[in-house]
């Protein structure tokens, strides 16, 4: 049963009490079979959607529902070939629908992948190796170097335990653990007498008590988030469902119309049901799901070719309107490694160390250092030698190698005699060599007792001086500094030894003195080349970037002001625990004027994420360990580095390959110009399909024939139209799309105001030039109605074809446009020239579509009436886009 205790607030005593355990002999077998019974220390797996269940919701859409009904229609009415036709549209639509919900995430499973097989327990005293998933609560469990944590675990006993925790905080410096007791509020980080499920023993030794297993452990509530449902709506699905719901009302009102109308004029049932089937085929985008599906996948294979996989389809275009952007720190911000960027001597402060007391510095870290370079020999020249060893380390030996100071060299010059690990507990390490004039030992540390005990300090020339307050008060101004930065900073000394290894513990602290103090060396996360300028555009094309890091406030501010999230000099840092008091309304508030949040929680990420969008926000969500996940599921597009967990992988919708940040610029681009093209889509369809609804509802009100057939709407919608509409996928991108608001009405919503009001003036206009043509035939020529249906067809196909060159462009006349500018357009041109051609002239497509053939004069004539067409649907685009243009720029103009 989940006991929701802050087990890092209790001491151990309290512990083992609460867990009815014994702290030396643990439980007693019998009782720990008893306590398996009530569950064990398995994470629980989600539920899964059957393929069933997304098949059948499939059919929850307009555009299915109206396909499905014309199936039946038609095969009620017998016309099986235009049942056969209506149902290819079906399956195809059904498909797509199904490749649009994307794969299931696979972030569950990687998460169980970094779960412990194995633990050792202790049972009435005796160590015992079991599964991991036998654990229960008041185990008591042996930890050790390389071990992955079972369980959440107070510990009881620990001997230089180094515990990395960069799956739940982020944070990839492994923290050092012991026994203490923290504060109730204490953040994670903070919680050093804790060790979590999912973490990593990177150093030493310890005990504990399992006081979580399974779903309860804080890796288990981050799995029970990513078992839940992903509700969150992106742009694109709200505008779709808006169309959709607006097509829905449209075809019910249409269908009860007809139905009503044909009872009036007692009509035969089975001409009614055939006039309403062609009225609500032509009321739907049939090819609006294709088209969809195949602009969002061009979109993809753009990002990817910029450096970004995009995992989930609907992400290629929701970054567009992204308004937040919610960052992690490390690995995301910064490369993830340690840099030592600056050594503290007596007399200055250096950046290299090739000479004086900075080389004098430098060698000491390198020779106190434990770790070695290995040579790899089939490497490229640039990679061979690789450092490895804790990062602090590696980074002091890098720059040695940098600087000639290389350290196989040295220990062929001088071996090494005695070695003394770093330990918590006496705050510094050592390695004792055999030098020129007998043995010396090279020392690393905390600055503050070093500046305490040693009373000596190199200087230039190998000089020595006095500890006075003056150089003592010189290097805690450094310290101070370094520490307001957030930097990591370690002190190094020498001390000349008589014998040939180290004193025993008790003795050491007193024979520091005898060494003397050569500086400081200070260390910084590296920052990404490209993260500044990254950022900086981000802001420009109005997206608000906030840092979300478990690190500390310092090394945050100091982190955001260097990328440009903080922009004022007093920006101030929100901490965790200071979020989890503040109500959703407060927090909204906090996150419009503040960008710096650090000690953050992986439950506090997630509700960031949550509030945000809850407030209409667009929030993407960067991140890179499993403690991200949550919120890269929860926002409207997860973003993990391609260097990050797999689990951050599994929960995203966009990786980037090379960790490059300005990838996500890229993306946002190609999302801004995947929008604007969903907005020629969207009104060159519906323009169309309001004015083959207005064409057929005329001739049903005049009790006219039927202007054209269900088939010839499908093969003028789907396979001319489709082509046009793909073609608009290829169309670039405007030069200002970037500098404008994610929040601007016109382009915030593919469906904007004037879009519509552009999509009936448009679909009016055509309308009325096909009624003119349709009623010319009617009533002033003598063809049959399969002529006429066939000549009316011809008319709503060449005015498909050209409409699409009026719709690159809403805001430019089309003699102003650069028609090179999408050879992709001109080709499709071409291409439905020939599909109609085929269509009027093959036997076998005159069949299927029904269709009497024409002559080539009455091509040629609907072909000009076309091109007349497309001049009254440039003066729709003045109305309602250029002239409110040129008004607003005159009185720019004038205002200047």
């Amino acid at each position: 049963m989940a006991d929701s205790r802050p087990w890092h607030a209790l001491s151990l005593e309290e512990t083992a009490e609460y867990q009815k355990t014994d702290l030396e002999r643990g439980l007693a077998p019998e009782e720990a079979a008893t306590r398996l019974k009530q569950g064990g220390n398995r994470i629980p797996a989600p539920e899964r959607e059957s393929f069933l269940i997304r098949l059948l919701r499939q059919f929850t859409s307009p555009i299915t529902l109206v396909l499905v009904l014309a199936v039946f229609a038609m095969l009620f009415l017998g016309h099986l070939t235009d049942t056969v036709v209506i149902g290819i549209a079906l399956f195809v639509n059904v498909v797509i629908g199904l490749v649009q919900e994307g794969r299931a995430s696979k972030a569950f499973e990687a998460l169980k992948e970094g779960e412990a097989k194995f633990a050792v327990v202790f049972r009435n005293g005796e160590p015992k190796r079991i599964p991991a998933e036998e654990l229960v609560l008041g185990d008591l469990v042996a930890l050790s170097t390389g071990d992955a944590v079972p369980a959440d675990i107070r510990l009881i006993e620990t001997h230089g335990l180094m515990v990395n925790e960069s799956a739940l905080s982020g944070e990839w410096m492994a923290v050092e653990k012991n026994t203490t007791v923290a504060l109730p509020e204490a953040p994670l980080v903070e919680r050093a007498g804790m060790a979590y499920a999912g973490t990593l023993i990177a150093a030493g030794a310890g005990k504990g008590i399992v006081v979580a297993v399974a779903g309860d452990t804080e890796l288990g509530q981050i799995a029970a988030e990513l078992g839940t449902k992903d509700k969150t709506v992106t742009p694109l699905m709200r505008d779709i469902r808006q169309v959709a719901h607006l097509l829905l009302g449209a075809v019910a009102v249409i269908l009860a119309g007809i139905l009503a109308l044909g009872a009036l004029r007692n009509l035969p049932f089975e001409e009614t049901l055939f006039t309403a089937i062609a009225l609500a085929v032509a009321s739907v985008p049939e090819g609006l799901p294709a088209a969809v599906t195949v602009v969002l996948a061009l979109g993809m294979e753009r990002i990817l070719k910029q450096g970004g996989l995009v995992r989930n389809l609907l992400a290629a275009e929701t970054l567009g309107t992204t308004s937040y952007i919610l960052t992690d720190k490390t690995g995301t911000l910064t490369e993830g490694r340690m840099t030592l960027e600056t050594l503290v001597g007596m007399h200055d402060t250096y950046r290299e160390g090739r000479e004086g007391e900075a080389h004098q510095l430098l060698l000491a870290g390198v020779l106190a250092s434990n770790a070695y370079v290995e040579e790899r020999q089939d490497a490229s020249e640039d990679e061979k030698l690789v450092v490895h060893g804790r990062p602090i380390e590696q980074a002091i030996v890098t720059l040695g190698l940098q600087n000639g100071i290389a350290q196989h060299v040295l220990l062929a010059e001088s071996p090494r005699l005695d070695e003394l690990h770093f330990d918590s507990s006496r705050r510094f390490g050592a390695m004792l060599y055999e030098g020129k004039d007998g043995p010396i030992a090279y020392l690393t540390g905390a600055p503050e007792l070093f500046l305490e005990v040693f009373t000596k300090v190199a200087g230039k020339g190998n000089t020595t001086h006095a500890m006075t307050e003056k150089v003592r008060a010189h290097f805690e101004d450094a310290l101070s500094s370094a520490a307001r930065d957030g930097k990591r900073v370690i002190a190094a000394a020498r001390m000349p030894f008589s014998a040939r290894s180290f004193p025993n513990e008790k003795d050491l602290l007193s024979v520091l003195t005898h060494g003397e103090f050569l500086g400081l060396l200070i260390f910084s996360d590296v920052i990404r080349a490209e993260a500044k300028d990254a950022i900086r555009e981000m802001q420009e094309a109005g997206a608000r970037v906030v840092m979300l890091t478990g690190d500390n406030p310092e090394t945050a501010l100091s982190i955001a002001h260097a990328v440009g999230i903080a922009l004022s000099p007093d920006e101030r840092v929100y901490t965790g625990v200071e979020l989890s008091k503040l109500t959703d309304k407060e927090l909204v508030t906090v996150l419009r004027d503040h960008s710096v949040f650090a000690r953050v929680a992986p439950a506090e990420k997630l509700r960031i994420a949550n509030v945000l969008k809850d407030a209409g926000e667009v929030v993407a969500m960067t991140g890179d360990g499993v403690n991200d996940a949550p919120a890269l599921r929860a926002a409207a597009i997860g973003i993990a580095v391609g260097s990050g967990t797999d689990v951050a992988k599994e929960a995203s919708d966009l990786v980037l390959l090379d960790n490059g940040f300005s990838v996500i610029n890229a993306a946002i681009r190609e999302g801004r110009r995947l929008r604007d093209n969903f907005r020629k889509i969207f009104a060159y369809m519906l323009s169309n399909n309001f004015s083959e609804v207005i064409l057929i509802a005329f001739s049903l009100i005049f009790a006219l024939p039927l202007p054209i057939l269900p088939t010839q709407i499908l093969w003028s919608n789907l396979i001319q139209g489709g082509l046009m509409n793909f073609a608009f996928a290829f169309e670039p991108l405007y030069p200002d799309a970037m500098k404008r608001s994610p929040k601007d009405p016109e382009t915030s919503r593919v469906l904007s105001p004037k879009l519509l009001r552009l999509i009936v003036l448009v679909g009016t206009v055509t309308s009325l030039t096909l009624i003119g043509v349709y009623l010319y035939l009617v009533f002033m020529t003598s063809v049959s109605v399969l002529e006429i249906q066939t000549l009316m067809f011809i008319a709503v196909s060449v005015n498909c074809i050209f409409m699409a060159f009026s719709m690159k462009s809403f805001g430019t006349p089309l003699w102003r446009l650069p028609l090179l500018s999408n050879k992709f357009l001109l080709v499709s041109l071409l291409t439905s020239s020939l599909l109609l051609l085929a269509v009027l002239y093959v036997p076998f497509l005159q069949t299927l579509i029904h269709i009497a053939q024409p002559t080539m004069l009455q091509v040629v004539i609907l072909v000009g009436f076309g091109i007349v067409n497309l001049a009254t649907i440039e003066l729709a685009k003045w109305l309602v886009f250029i002239r409110p243009q040129e008004a607003a720029s005159r009185k720019a103009g004038f205002a200047a």
